[in-house]
């Protein structure tokens, strides 16, 4: 069975803003080779907004810093992305960063498989 974890609930995307990273350390959503997951939109995103999910390779237990170089963007979602999108070798961290202002409000989960 998959375990869903929210990496975001209801954000405003009327706005820029990096969200605090999350620490994919609970199975089947542990980072690492091999392990993979599934974004899931409960909406498509609002207008001309971009929002990117990013992705940091440290296994070190404490979340890396915003500034941090290591953070990567592995996904770019805006109004015309699938509200499903696959993501193979999932990070050990992760999280959301509106980059273009849209409208609206965005919720988006991660669904690991086993």
């Amino acid at each position: 069975m998959a375990a869903i974890r929210n990496l975001c609930s209801a954000l405003s995307i009327t706005a820029t803003g990096i969200q605090p990273g999350i620490r994919l350390n609970r199975s089947p959503q542990g980072g690492g080779s091999g392990r993979e997951g599934i974004i899931q939109l409960a909406a498509a995103i609002g207008g001309a907004g971009v929002v990117l999910i990013q992705g940091h390779p440290s296994p070190n237990r404490e979340v890396p810093v915003s500034g941090d170089t290591g953070w990567a963007t592995l996904l770019t979602l805006n109004a015309a992305s699938k509200l499903r999108q696959e993501m193979s070798d999932l990070p050990y961290h992760i999280r959301v960063n509106v980059s273009v202002i849209g409208t609206g409000t965005v919720t988006i989960d991660l669904e690991g498989t086993p």
